[in-house]
C-alpha cells in the first residue's frame, strides 16, 4: 500500500494546528482567570485597608466627636446644623466617603462589598450631611463630594434590589439620632453597623396586636 505522504502531512499539520489553537485557548482562559482572581484579591485587600482605617483609633475619635456634636441627649434629638459651618468631623467623614467613591470608580473596590460593609453608615452620613453638601456646592461648585454622592446613589440601587422595604436609603431623624448615640460608644476595631431593613421587624398595626 502506497502512503500518500502529502495527505498525511496535511493531516498532521491540521491536527497540530488544532492542538496549538486549543492549547492557546486554554492558556488564555487560565491567564484570564488568574487575572480576575488577582483583581478580586486586590479589591478585598483594598476593602480591608479601608475597613481598618474606619476602625482605627484616629477615625473612631472623629466619629465619636461628630456624634457628640450632633446629638442632644437631654432632648433625645439631633442638634441643628449650620450648613455654612458644619462640624469638622462631618467634613472628615465626607472625605472618607469621597475616597471610597473614587476607589469604587477606579475599580479598586467592589461596589456591592462597599454596600455590605459601609452602607448603613454612608446612608446616615449622607442624609445628615445633605444641607452642608448643598451649601458647599453653592460656594465651590457641583463637583464637591461628587464621588461620595455617586457612590451613595449607586448603593441605594443595591439597597432597593436587596431589600423588600429599603427604608435605610432615607433614614429618619430618629434613626440618625440612635445611630449617633451608638457611635458615642464606638471602640477601635469595632466594625461598622450592618443594620439592614430586612432585619427590622415591620410595625404591626394596633388592631393586629394581641
Amino acid at each position: 500500500m502506497k502512503v500518500n505522504w502529502n495527505t498525511t502531512l496535511h493531516a498532521i499539520t491540521a491536527c497540530a494546528t488544532v492542538l496549538i489553537a486549543v492549547t492557546a485557548l486554554l492558556a488564555f482562559g487560565l491567564a484570564e482567570r488568574h487575572i480576575e482572581q488577582s483583581e478580586q484579591q486586590a479589591r478585598i485587600e483594598h476593602l480591608e485597608a479601608r475597613l481598618s482605617e474606619y476602625e482605627s483609633p484616629g477615625f473612631v475619635d472623629i466619629r465619636k466627636s461628630l456624634a457628640d456634636q450632633r446629638i442632644d441627649p437631654a432632648e433625645k434629638r439631633l442638634r441643628k446644623i449650620d450648613p455654612d459651618d458644619p462640624p469638622d468631623p462631618l467634613i472628615d467623614e465626607l472625605n472618607f466617603c469621597d475616597d471610597l467613591g473614587l476607589r469604587v470608580y477606579r475599580g479598586d473596590l467592589n461596589r456591592h462589598d462597599v454596600w455590605d460593609v459601609f452602607s448603613t453608615w454612608l446612608f446616615v452620613l449622607y442624609r445628615d450631611a445633605q444641607p452642608a453638601i448643598d451649601a458647599a456646592r453653592q460656594k465651590e461648585g457641583a463637583a464637591v463630594f461628587g464621588n461620595c454622592t455617586d457612590l451613595v446613589e449607586s448603593l441605594k440601587d443595591i439597597e432597593v434590589a436587596e431589600n423588600a422595604s429599603p427604608r435605610m436609603i432615607h433614614p429618619s431623624d430618629d434613626y440618625i439620632y440612635q445611630f449617633y448615640l451608638a457611635e458615642t460608644n464606638a471602640q477601635p476595631g469595632q466594625p461598622p453597623s450592618k443594620t439592614r431593613t430586612h432585619r427590622i421587624a415591620p410595625e404591626v398595626p394596633d388592631d393586629h396586636k394581641h
